[in-house]
């Protein structure tokens, strides 16, 4: 295992399966000290709660990179464009970011909002504060990211890059316990997304294919089949595994997620034919 400030990486040579979880990160209070009025649980509503222990083994063999920063600080599964204007004084070229619906919506790289919808900052920042985010935190990591795909490539002539995230039970259908995405068949094939959907259904979990997510910035950008670089996104009901306005893990809900994990984890090394 490496460390960084920023993230976790650990490496595994015998395996071609990548987990990424850049929404998990829970460290706050260093970077928002003063400059928000929201409580805690407002800032957290927005994070992955506890993707990164539901997925660590000691003894599996698996590549995985975790951010320690959270989404809320910076959201790394957006486009480093998607920069909302609005946020920022001083002298910029506006011009440059891209005014998509995220960013409209005050969830842009940078978000503006949390997940209740209040604004997140008292004040505007300086446009440096922007590019420093971009520059020591969003970028490291997607070079990371770049970095692990080309290696697992050298060695495996193939990556399953699994892109972990939690959603809030207030966002979706109370009959889905899992979204599985590949960009409508743009990212990975849906042989694959099949058989993860098999795996979850064996533990009696819900899934939805591509609703009411396709995946995001990190699924369709780095998801190449035509390169045998799959990139699926895997969001969790986070009721499964979470009382969530406490953010405290329910044991034995999120230890039986434990173990489907695990069940597909060595499913997927011990049968590297068919992905």
């Amino acid at each position: 295992m490496k460390n960084t400030c920023l993230f976790n990486y650990r490496k595994n040579k015998q395996s071609f399966l990548f987990l990424n979880i850049p929404h998990s990160g829970r460290d706050y209070l260093n970077l928002f000290k003063n400059s928000t009025c929201l409580s805690m649980n407002e800032l957290r509503k927005s994070e992955d709660a506890y993707i990164d222990l539901l997925l660590d083994y000691n003894f599996l063999k698996y590549n995985s990179l975790t951010a320690n920063f959270p989404r809320i600080f910076v959201d790394l599964n957006r486009s480093p464009l998607e920069l909302d204007v609005s946020m920022w004084k001083g002298k910029f070229n506006k011009t440059f970011f891209n005014r998509t619906l995220k960013v409209e919506s005050g969830i842009g790289v940078i978000p503006k909002v949390c997940f209740s919808g209040k604004n997140i900052y008292k004040d505007l920042f300086f446009f440096k504060e922007a590019r420093k985010r971009l520059l020591n935190y969003y970028f490291p990591y997607h070079k990371k990211i770049k970095t692990i795909i080309q290696e697992i490539k050298v060695l495996h002539n193939k990556v399953l890059v699994l892109d972990c995230h939690s959603m809030s039970s207030e966002i979706v259908d109370a009959n889905i316990d899992i979204v599985l995405s590949n960009n409508l068949g743009k990212s990975a094939d849906f042989i694959i997304i099949d058989k993860l959907k098999s795996f979850f259904h064996s533990y009696g979990y819900k899934v939805k294919i591509n609703i009411p997510f396709i995946g995001g910035f990190i699924t369709q950008h780095y998801g190449k089949p035509i390169n045998n670089v799959h990139a699926i996104q895997i969001e969790i009901n986070k009721k499964v595994y979470l009382s969530e306005k406490s953010f405290t893990v329910k044991n034995r809900n999120f230890n039986k997620l434990k173990n489907c994990f695990s069940d597909i984890i060595n499913y997927i090394n011990l049968n590297t034919k068919e992905f």
